[in-house]
């Protein structure tokens, strides 16, 4: 299940505008002091073969969602900073910059 905030998904599909590609694909990656971290890459074309689970303009490929279950992602501004925040109920912890978690 994906979740998106509305300031999130306003973000994503304002930058899959001007890069004028489909959407964006979620995934975990192997890295930081706790596992795993969140990647947000541009796709510019889905793969609707079942591969992936879908939400607006937003993949999200098999193996994270088969580990995760549930992704929130919502969006933090403060400023001129901006930031994309992941959660999963499934995360036993966070490193203290926010760079990875564990599960």
């Amino acid at each position: 299940m994906v979740i998106v905030s509305s300031e999130a998904l306003d973000v994503i599909k304002s930058r899959v505008t001007s890069q004028k590609v489909w959407g964006v694909r979620v995934l975990t990656k192997p890295a930081g002091c706790n596992g795993w971290k969140w990647e947000l890459n541009y796709e510019d074309n889905p793969s609707f073969d079942g591969d992936s689970i879908y939400y607006d303009c937003i993949a999200v490929d098999p193996q994270t969602i088969s580990m995760v279950e549930k992704i929130e992602i919502d969006m933090e501004i403060e400023g001129l900073q901006e930031q994309f925040i992941f959660n999963t109920p499934l995360s036993k912890a966070q490193c203290g910059c926010g760079e990875s978690f564990t599960l």
